[in-house]
């Protein structure tokens, strides 16, 4: 659903959260009306969300707008391509050996954890690009997100 350029009250660290979500049973919805993200579980309780009921949200498309899942081997190819920014050939070949094994995400960022530099490098990195793709998304939903009132 594609909506005329408005502005929205957006938390981009939880819109940027909910297009990480691998698993199907996480299911996230904009609110267009109020900018808030919401995460539908089985778990998902009206009352926290001012009487919502998830079939309200599912069945609403007008004001409700599910973020689609993330996809694993994004988070893969983002590690890789901090990987080709590093200056260190030798920090490059060993994150791209642990990248090349089994369980790739867990050995780069076990690879990572004994330099912790290198690891707020990575962190700040990712965090910029997930803030990206949710600014992305949001301009293909025709949404200009708006700072939240505190």
């Amino acid at each position: 659903m594609t909506l005329s350029n408005r502005s929205l009250p957006v938390d981009l660290e939880e819109l940027s959260i909910a297009l990480e979500a691998e698993t199907a049973d996480l299911r996230w919805y904009l609110d267009l009306r109020t900018g808030d993200v919401l995460l539908v579980t089985h778990e998902f309780e009206p009352a926290e969300h001012g009487g919502l009921t998830v079939t309200e949200i599912e069945s609403e498309p007008e004001r409700f707008v599910r973020v689609p899942p993330g996809n694993p081997q994004r988070v893969i190819d983002e590690m890789r391509a901090f990987v080709t920014s590093l200056g260190d050939e030798k920090l490059q070949e060993s994150l791209e050996l642990a990248l090349s094994a089994s369980r790739p995400e867990r050995r780069f960022k076990t690879a990572l954890s004994w330099l912790p530099e290198r690891q707020q490098q990575w962190h700040a990195w990712h965090r910029e690009h997930c803030q990206q793709r949710a600014l992305s998304w949001l301009e293909e939903q025709g949404i200009v997100p708006t700072a939240r009132a505190a």
